[in-house]
C-alpha cells in the first residue's frame, strides 16, 4: 500500500491556517508502518484538486484527502473526486436524518437544503462516522490508469479529523496493510550536526533508513526499515553511542516525560517566566493529565513583578539585574515557596530585537531549575528572531528540568 494524502483549503496556503492534520496522521501513519509516500496542499478550487488527485496517482494507489465536505459553496472535494472517478454521489437516508437533528441541536428552524449536500455517498462506497460534526468521512474504490484505487474523504477541523483517522480510517487501512515498514527512534538534546552525521556513519552498512527531525528541543531520530528485528538492532547501536542527553527509545515528547517522572515521584511543577511569557506553561498544559502535577505559572515580565509575586531581592536586580543566574534561580525558588510545588523551572533574558548590550546581547537567557533543595542554572545564547528565542529558551527549560528529574538524587 502506498499513500498519498492531499489536504484542501485556500487557508492553509495564504497561512491563515497551520496544518496540523498532516503532522498528526503523518504521526499515525508511520506508527502504523504505512507511512505516506507523498503530501500535497491545494487550494479550495476543482483544478487544483484534479491536478493534485493526478499526480498523487502517479506514485500512490490510497488518497486520502482532507477538507473540503461542508455545506458552502468552496466545500467541493468530494464533487471533483466523484466527476474525476466517474463515480455517481447519492443521498444517504441514515447521513439526512443525521443532519436534520445535528442542526436542530444547534439551531432554530428548519435545515436549509445546503447542508443535505453532506449527506451524499458515492454509488458502491460508504459514509465513515463522525460523532462530533454534521459532515461524514466517506470511502470509496474506482479504477484509474486500469488499477484499483482506494479513495477516504475526511472532515478537515481538527477536532473532527483527529479522533476520525484514530478511532475510523487507521483500522480500516491497518486491516488491509501489506509490506509494512517498521518505525522506531528517539530524541536527542543536541544539534543536528552533532549527531545525525555520526549516526549515518556507524549505520552506513545497515539496511536501515536513518532520518532526522531538527527542532528548537533538539534532535528527532528515526529508523525504518522492512524488518523490525534490524530496526531494533539500529536503534540500539544509535541510541548507545549516543552521549548527549535524550528521551527513552520511541519517546519524542519532554513534556510528557517529565509529566510521567512528576506523576511517579508525586512531584509539583511550577513556572515562573519573564521572557518566554508563559510558552513554557502552555507546552505542558496542553497535555492531558497536566492538572496532576502542575500547580501554575507566574509571568514576572516586569521587575515590580519579579519581586512581589516572586520575591526576588531589589539587591540582586540592581546589582547584577534580571537577566543573570542570580535572579533565574531566585524566580525558581520564589515559585516553589509562592505555588505551593516541590519543582520549578523559570527564565528570564533578551528576546530581541532591542535591549541587547555587549555585556548582555540579544538571545541571552538564564534558566534555573529547582527540586527541593536541587537548583541547577543554565546559561542559553540563543540565535534568531525573538519567537526563535522563546522557543529556543522554553525548549532549554523543559529540557533542564528534566535533566534535573532523571538525576539520581532527586
Amino acid at each position: 500500500m502506498k499513500i498519498a494524502v492531499i489536504c484542501t483549503g485556500t487557508e492553509l496556503l495564504k497561512g491563515s491556517a497551520v496544518n496540523t492534520n498532516m503532522a498528526f496522521l503523518g504521526r499515525e501513519l508511520c506508527a502504523a508502518g504505512i507511512p505516506a509516500v507523498l503530501e500535497l496542499t491545494v487550494g479550495d478550487h476543482p483544478s487544483e484538486i484534479v491536478s493534485a488527485l493526478s499526480f498523487a496517482l502517479r506514485s500512490a494507489d490510497t488518497v486520502i484527502l482532507s477538507g473540503g465536505l461542508g455545506p458552502t459553496d468552496d466545500d467541493l472535494t468530494l464533487d471533483v473526486a466523484a466527476r474525476f472517478f466517474g463515480v455517481e454521489l447519492v443521498e444517504d437516508k441514515v447521513l439526512r436524518n443525521k443532519i436534520l437533528w445535528f442542526w436542530k441541536c444547534r439551531h432554530q428552524g428548519p435545515c436549509p437544503k445546503a447542508q443535505f449536500r453532506q449527506a451524499r455517498v458515492p454509488v458502491n462506497g460508504s459514509y465513515i462516522p463522525n460523532p462530533v460534526g454534521s459532515a461524514s468521512g466517506l470511502e470509496f474504490s474506482a479504477e484509474f490508469d486500469s488499477v484499483l484505487r482506494r479513495i477516504y474523504l475526511l472532515p478537515g477541523p481538527p477536532r473532527e479529523f483527529e479522533p476520525m483517522v484514530k478511532n475510523e480510517l487507521m483500522p480500516r487501512l491497518r486491516g488491509i496493510a501489506e509490506n509494512k515498514v517498521f518505525t522506531s527512534g528517539f530524541m536527542v538534546f543536541a544539534g543536528e550536526s552533532s549527531v545525525f552525521p555520526p549516526i549515518k556513519k556507524l549505520l552506513a552498512d545497515s539496511v536501515v533508513e536513518v532520518a532526522c527531525a531538527a527542532g528548537a528541543g533538539g534532535v528527532r531520530m528515526f529508523f525504518s526499515g522492512s524488518n523490525d528485528e534490524a530496526v531494533e538492532s539500529a536503534v540500539k547501536k544509535a541510541y548507545d553511542s549516543v552521549e548527549y542527553l535524550k528521551l527513552p527509545v520511541g519517546k519524542f515528547d519532554v513534556c510528557e516525560e517529565l509529566l510521567d517522572i512528576l506523576a511517579k515521584k508525586s512531584l509539583h511543577l511550577g513556572c515562573a517566566e519573564s521572557c518566554t511569557g508563559g510558552m513554557v506553561a502552555d507546552k505542558i498544559v496542553a497535555l492531558p493529565g497536566a492538572s496532576k502535577v502542575f500547580n501554575g505559572g507566574i509571568i514576572a515580565y516586569a521587575n515590580e513583578v519579579k519581586k512581589a509575586q516572586l520575591g526576588v531581592s531589589e539587591e540582586i536586580l540592581s546589582s547584577v539585574g534580571a537577566v543573570s543566574e542570580e535572579c533565574a534561580a531566585a524566580m525558581a525558588r520564589g515559585c516553589c515557596e509562592h505555588l505551593k510545588c516541590e519543582c520549578a523551572v523559570a527564565t528570564t533574558g533578551i528576546a530581541g530585537p532591542d535591549g541587547g548590550t555587549a555585556e548582555k546581547p540579544v538571545g541571552l537567557v538564564y534558566i534555573a531549575a529547582v527540586c527541593n533543595e536541587k537548583c541547577v542554572v543554565r546559561e542559553l545564547r540563543a540565535y534568531g528572531d525573538r519567537r526563535a528565542v522563546r522557543e529556543r529558551a522554553s525548549a532549554m527549560a523543559l529540557q533542564l528540568m528534566y535533566e534535573v528529574l532523571t538525576e539520581q538524587d532527586v
